[in-house]
């Protein structure tokens, strides 16, 4: 019988993963049942052995400075074969990622219950200075008597502690991870309310909101630049949820905020207004409305732009109409003589035609008098009509918005032509990565062996139904594609929604963005 410390007897194993092994243990001096997790240092070196020990005890007590009903107590740690164990408290339960397997996306009302309780226990490790890093379906409990729980703040690191961890290496769930945590920056609060998100949407949605794929490297880049899908099955959440994934932390509520307008709408009662409204909706119409206070430098010259500009267009004009009326004054004779050619030359232009078709009228026959008094008259009346119809701009606001809506002007391909040449894109892949390379833009495709190496983790690429494609007036083509990977080393079948923005104002089509 294994026992650690001389105290944990371990008795059976609950789950593994990337930092260790949780085992179900009984503690023999205060006889109950408790979860003990043993730390696994594999890929650790011998000369950074001691620095693991370090950073897994200096995380036990960062973890037992928190104390809340919904977070799993720890409540020792000891040393097992030099491999530092974490003893905490054992909760019969189910994880939601274990869950969301058997059951499928679980009703917005029962999320929210579950969510709220969650982030009470977020928000008191925030006011205690702890991050946990690492929020996802896999570390919320749901115990027998339906109690939540968040688990494994045995990787998190409280703000302001010295940290011992590598430089370099990455914790947490790519899948639910910040999109600033990818771009680089330090964990905080607002990226584990970011992860808290992630993990409500997956529970109503059924799926991450970056989707699903086993590619992490392409799966971070999809992170990094916030591309989440807008969720869809969510419900009353769905306000909630699209604050908590926003891009920016600033634009994100609290775990205290969230919290409350959780329980709200599992309670089923009106969001409170305190906690809706300053976060993201509240920000930026006071920054537009209140624009010297936020923004001195920039707005500045926007207020005394139309201020100056309309007074400027009254002083320029109004010079004008004086220095105007004084050349007429002088030149009033020249335009009464001008006046009184042209009306001796139109009383002559007048008889000249009445003498012709007078004349017209002897020469030919009635038919013919009738064929030119029309012509004669529309020479004099029409004119105006026949004149006016081309100098109008009707003809040209009638032909000119019914080009674009029929085919981009910039472009002579049409779009079963983009569709056939996306078809063909990907029919070279994965074995010719090369030659579908040379389907890109040369100034903007990418290197050959970076698409080798990522397109190499697949055997079989295979596009699932027609690819959709948009057309855009600037001669460019957007087409989403789903696509059906067959993994190489695991043998299995995951699809993924790759976008191609095509250049279709050249000679041939061409591949200038691809977004995986």
């Amino acid at each position: 019988m294994n026992k650690l410390g001389d105290r944990y007897v371990l008795l059976d194993q609950l789950g593994a993963g990337a930092m260790g092994v949780v085992w179900r243990a009984r503690d023999e001096l205060l006889h109950r049942d408790v979860a003990v997790k043993q730390m696994l240092l594999n890929d650790v070196q011998p000369h950074e052995a001691h620095e693991a020990v370090q950073r897994a005890m200096r995380e036990g007590r960062i973890a037992a400075r928190l104390q809340h009903p919904n977070a799993i107590a720890v409540y020792d740690v000891v040393l097992d074969n030099g491999k530092p164990c974490l003893v905490m408290e054992y909760l019969p339960s189910k994880n939601v990622s274990t869950i969301l397997d058997e059951r499928g996306p679980m009703p917005p009302v029962e999320v929210a219950r579950i969510g709220s309780l969650a982030a009470s226990a977020l928000a008191a490790a925030h006011a205690a200075g702890i991050v946990h890093r690492d929020i996802k379906p896999g570390n919320v409990l749901i115990g027998r008597d339906g109690n939540v729980k968040i688990t494994d703040f045995g990787i998190s690191r409280a703000l302001g502690d010295v940290a011992v961890t590598k430089t370099g290496m990455l914790a947490g769930t790519p899948a639910y991870l910040a999109p600033e945590l990818a771009r680089g920056a330090e964990p905080a609060p607002p990226s584990d309310v970011f992860s808290l998100g992630a993990t409500i949407y997956a529970m109503t949605e059924g799926e991450p909101p970056f989707g699903r794929s086993t590619n992490d490297l392409g799966l971070l880049y999809k992170v990094a630049r916030g591309e989440t899908r807008p969720p869809m099955r969510s419900g009353p959440l769905t306000p909630l949820l699209v604050r908590l994934l926003a891009n920016e932390p600033s634009q994100r509520p609290t775990a205290a905020q969230a919290a409350a307008e959780l329980k709200a709408i599992a309670d089923g009662v009106p969001v409170p207004a305190t906690t809706v409204l300053p976060p993201r909706p509240m920000t930026p119409p006071s920054g537009t409305a209140v624009m010297p206070s936020s923004g001195p430098g920039t707005q500045g010259p926007r207020t005394q732009g139309p201020r100056t500009m309309p007074p400027q267009g009254p002083r320029t004009r109004p010079p004008a109409p004086p220095e105007e009326p004084e050349p007429p004054r002088k030149s009033n004779r020249g335009l009464a003589i001008a006046a009184a050619i042209l009306g001796v030359l139109l009383i002559a232009g007048a008889a000249y035609a009445i003498i012709q078709n007078q004349g017209d009228k002897d020469r030919t026959t009635g038919s013919g008098a009738t064929t030119t008094k029309p012509t004669s008259q529309s020479q004099i009346v029409p004119p105006t009509t026949t004149n006016a119809k081309p100098t109008t701009t009707k003809p040209a606001q009638t032909t000119e918005p019914s080009k674009p809506t029929s085919a981009p002007p910039a472009s002579k391909f049409t779009k079963a032509q983009v569709t056939q040449f996306v078809q063909q894109h990907y029919a070279k892949l994965p074995q010719n990565a090369a030659e579908a390379v040379e389907d890109w833009d040369p100034d903007k495709a990418p290197g050959v062996s970076s698409e080798k190496e990522y397109w190499g983790g697949y055997t079989k690429v295979v596009i699932k139904g027609t690819p959709l494609v948009t057309a855009s007036d600037d001669g460019t083509f957007t087409v989403t594609t789903a696509l059906q990977l067959t993994e190489s080393e695991t043998n299995k079948t995951v699809t993924e929604e790759h976008t191609l923005k095509i250049d279709g104002k050249g000679e041939k089509l061409q591949i200038v963005k691809e977004d995986r």
